[in-house]
């Protein structure tokens, strides 16, 4: 069974740049100053990177902190690399930083914990995307009345 969250909604500003709100948090995307935009903040795959690290971070910090472990210093490095055709991020590179004096006989289960994050999971594992295309409210009365092609939903799955 899932559970369904509200829905994260994007809206343009100018230019390159969009509003992203999350709940009652509001952020912005841009495209880098090379690509036409104003780099007022991280271009949208830099938020399938920080997504990632966040949830790694969280993750490995809860296993620290039920445990006691000293969690000091705790750093999540994630690196990115796209390719073309479709165009599309090819492959993450996490790097979890622990403190220096991390225990070292649980790495092995911090490796599992990180792996298991659901940011990790939905990457590794894919997720099927359900994709609605449609004209706004104005232009939903015409397609009631005929005048209009109706709105277009796809599912995208490739696992």
């Amino acid at each position: 069974m899932s559970q369904s969250y509200s829905p994260v909604v994007v809206t343009h500003q100018d230019n390159r740049k969009f509003t992203v709100q999350i709940g009652r948090h509001r952020l912005t995307t841009d495209q880098p100053v090379s690509s036409g935009g104003e780099d007022a903040g991280p271009a949208p795959l830099d938020f399938l990177a920080a997504s990632l690290g966040a949830c790694l971070a969280f993750y490995v910090h809860q296993f620290c902190a039920a445990r006691e472990i000293s969690h000091e210093g705790l750093r999540v490095e994630v690196r990115y690399h796209k390719v073309l055709s479709p165009s599309r991020v090819g492959g993450f590179d996490a790097r979890v930083v622990l403190p220096a004096d991390f225990p070292r006989q649980q790495l092995p289960m911090i490796e599992r914990v990180a792996r298991n994050c659901p940011a990790h999971n939905t990457l590794a594992l894919g997720a099927d995307v359900s994709m609605e295309t449609e004209i706004g409210v104005a232009a939903e009365r015409a397609i009631d009345a005929g005048a209009l092609t109706p709105r277009a939903k796809t599912v995208d799955s490739h696992r």
